[in-house]
């Protein structure tokens, strides 16, 4: 048994069947729908504006607020540094004794954070206090007077140099607060 006719039968396509496609109907259509807006994102970088001004400022305030570090023990050490410079500049006779009293006396003074020299001894010295009166006696001597009978001598120099590796070490309390602070 042979099949002649075939199982499907094909028929031609006509506008009866599948109307042509009119895509301007279509594309009208479309035109109405609006595609959602994209997210406003400026609050977003304005809230982080706002925060970073405000750490900044906060930061800037805490910073006026702190002490500033003291660094006794920097302007010590250079001091001490210095001490040895001035005192060899001195036993080889590059400088005088008036202007070894005038770098003495600006030494001690900015080693041991002092805003001027005077004969109130300072509470880290306070144990060294006739000492301490001698020392500026001696340096007013040397600087302001012509000729002067107390030479400058390496007792000088050495009291300097103990003075100023006492300030390095500040004794602290039992708060652990410097000395200083218990006037």
């Amino acid at each position: 048994m042979a099949l002649t006719t075939p199982l499907i039968e094909s028929t031609a396509l006509s506008d009866a069947i599948a109307p042509p496609i009119n895509h301007a109907l279509i594309l009208d259509r479309l035109a109405d729908v609006q595609f959602p807006t994209e997210p406003t994102l400026w609050p977003v970088f304005a809230f982080i504006g706002a925060l970073l001004i405000i750490i900044l400022i906060y930061r800037g305030y805490r910073r006026r607020q702190s002490p500033p570090p003291i660094q006794a023990n920097n302007n010590a050490q250079q001091a001490l540094e210095r001490l040895t410079i001035v005192e060899n500049a001195w036993t080889n006779d590059h400088i005088d004794a008036r202007q070894a009293a005038y770098r003495l006396s600006t030494l001690l003074r900015l080693g041991l954070n002092l805003p001027q020299l005077n004969h109130h001894c300072p509470v880290v010295l306070a144990d060294s206090h006739q000492a301490w009166q001698q020392v500026l006696t001696l340096f007013d001597q040397l600087r302001y007077q012509p000729h002067t009978a107390s030479p400058l001598t390496r007792n000088t120099f050495d009291q300097l140099r103990r003075w100023l590796s006492t300030s390095q070490h500040p004794s602290t309390n039992k708060s652990g607060k410097p000395a200083e602070a218990d006037v």
